[in-house]
């Protein structure tokens, strides 16, 4: 059987790349930044492949995973490694979500995500993995992993999700955002925050906004800052009542807002800018959340029963 290559990558920046499954058939993308003493991974997309062999292929150098918010599109590679960091606002909705997933669910997933010809090769070898616990190591907002000649700064922009993060590289002044800010940003869920702390915390993104050139997402890419003032522009409209509020079924096959006309058939928008946005209306002013709900009922197994 012919081998399968699971990952293809593309050098960004110096010792940075780009990581995709299969080329352009998944749209999740993660990304690897190689220091003098340690490399970053950041993201780790949704599990097909062992992502951790094949980043070994591009650096010898130990490698830290972090994660800019957990959702499966970008923690689904975390369980080949050891230890993830992620913002502290995300690490009970990652514990409680996806540990304990199996592998033969993961692969059957795979199989069904991957293009035709990739799919009929597939076997359930070590390329999938159960979803089993990992150490997670909380962050928090101005932190810096230090790589020995880079400084990656965390800066918290939760909207998305309660715990959403981008990481600035000073070096190569390139702004990875993972989901934060794009041309679909969806807080149309539960562990999204309510549209006026987003505006709080794109306000807050936007005092870094001199610090980087691009933005490198999630899913898409962004050759200069200005997404952040459409950002800006687009949240105040929908805080204001004024944005276009077309109506579609969201991801969670509920019904949703979107701020911005959409073109027929694409995500992008009517007026030509990229920034468009998907909410419900009752999350517009809250209940804002500020603070993790602990459940150990959640995170310890099940306790026996003495009666």
């Amino acid at each position: 059987m012919a081998e399968i290559a699971y990952f293809c990558s593309e050098e960004i920046a110096e010792k940075s790349w780009m990581i995709r499954n299969f080329g352009d058939a998944t749209p999740a993308i993660c990304y690897l930044v190689e220091g003098k003493d340690y490399s970053l991974l950041i993201d780790s997309i949704i599990g097909i492949g062992n992502l951790k062999a094949y980043c070994e292929t591009l650096t010898q150098k130990p490698i830290i995973l972090v994660n800019t918010h957990a959702h499966s599109d970008h923690v689904g590679g975390n369980f080949h490694f050891d230890h993830c960091y992620m913002h502290h606002r995300d690490i009970s909705f990652m514990q409680k979500s996806y540990v304990g997933i199996t592998k033969e669910v993961i692969f059957q997933t795979a199989k069904n995500m991957a293009p035709k010809e990739i799919s009929e090769m597939m076997v359930p070898d070590d390329n999938f993995t159960d979803w089993n616990p990992i150490k997670i190591y909380p962050l928090y907002d101005g932190d810096e992993f230090d790589l020995g000649d880079r400084k990656i700064e965390v800066v918290y922009v939760g909207g998305h999700t309660e715990g959403s993060i981008v990481l600035i590289d000073h070096k190569t002044r390139i702004c990875y955002s993972g989901d934060a800010c794009n041309g679909n940003t969806l807080l149309e869920f539960p562990n999204s925050t309510s549209i006026v702390e987003y505006m709080k915390n794109l306000l807050h993104f936007k005092e870094h906004q001199s610090e980087f050139d691009k933005l490198y997402g999630g899913h898409e890419t962004f050759s200069d800052t200005s997404i952040i003032d459409e950002a800006i522009e687009t949240v105040a409209k929908v805080i204001a009542g004024t944005d276009d509020k077309c109506e579609e079924t969201g991801m969670l096959g509920t019904p949703v807002l979107y701020a911005a006309k959409k073109k027929k058939d694409s995500y992008g928008r009517e007026d030509g800018k990229r920034f468009n946005m998907s909410y419900v209306p009752s999350q517009i002013y809250g209940p804002a959340k500020t603070k993790q709900i602990l459940d150990a009922k959640q995170l310890l197994p099940a306790q026996p029963n003495n009666q």
